[in-house]
């Protein structure tokens, strides 16, 4: 049986108040790790800390806006002064623009691939710095998406942050390997996260059955025929992680109930 146990292990996770970060940051307290948070939400990130505090480990949190390196750096530096080492970064920071291709504005825009690429750009970008500082070894996972993987009809720049995210995976690893630093992503498919109510909410339009209409997004995606949860995009998160992972580089693993195959 494939066991985790992060014991004596330091994790960084961005976005991780609420959805998939929390999840995954819930998952490495679980299996020992200690666990630094960072959100937007000083509220999310500080109930997601004290979730955390019934497994005995060390945690804490950052307030932080993963558009702004400058507060990711802040973020780091909490994190080291607190474990003396960063082994782990998970960047799972993301937003969800349901604008039309034609009508989003070039600000809106920038702030949408602001977030969701260049957030995880400066999270991989201090990960690998502090990591070879600290002598080498470690592991990096990007939260990116099924939906980075090809081209979308009522989404497209969402796809087009999240593949460049899968992009910018591979080209962190090709200069992580060398260091021992493990870079890879995880593409998530349906979770019903307070992302996805945003995305229910401006495709039913007011008055309408939101469970109904993911019911029917859900079915016309998924073979498998249901969502998929937070945690088992943890357990990925975790398995890409650990030492069973050490000869997985630059590569991006679906957890989409058949939604993508490839």
């Amino acid at each position: 049986m494939m066991v985790f146990d992060f014991s004596g292990k330091n994790a960084l996770v961005t976005g991780a108040g609420s959805g998939i970060g929390r999840a995954v940051a819930l998952q490495f307290a679980e299996a020992g790790a200690n666990v630094w948070v960072g959100d937007i939400s000083g509220d999310n990130a500080a109930g997601a800390v004290a979730e955390m505090g019934r497994h005995g480990g060390s945690y804490g949190f950052t307030v932080v806006d993963v558009s702004r390196k400058d507060d990711l750096t802040v973020m780091f530096a909490g994190a080291a002064r607190a474990f003396g080492r960063i082994d782990i970064v998970v960047n799972s920071a993301g937003v969800f623009m349901t604008r039309h291709l034609i009508e989003a504005t070039p600000e809106e825009i920038k702030r949408h691939l602001d977030i969701n690429l260049m957030g995880a750009v400066y999270g991989c970008q201090l990960a690998l710095e502090t990591m070879i500082r600290q002598g080498g070894g470690g592991k990096i996972v990007n939260i990116a998406s099924v939906g980075g993987r090809h081209g979308e009809l009522d989404f497209p720049y969402y796809a087009l942050g999240k593949a460049g995210v899968l992009n910018w995976t591979q080209s962190v690893a090709y200069n992580a390997a060398p260091h021992g630093i493990n870079c890879n992503a995880v593409c998530p498919g349906i979770i019903r996260t307070p992302m996805w109510e945003s995305i229910l909410e401006a495709v039913a339009g007011e008055g309408a059955d939101r469970d109904a209409l993911f019911d029917e997004m859900l079915k016309s995606r998924t073979p498998l025929g249901r969502a998929q949860t937070g945690e088992e995009m943890a357990y990925a998160v975790l398995f890409l992680s650990s030492g069973y992972a050490d000869a997985i580089v630059g590569q991006a693993l679906n957890v989409c109930g058949g939604s993508v195959m490839s």
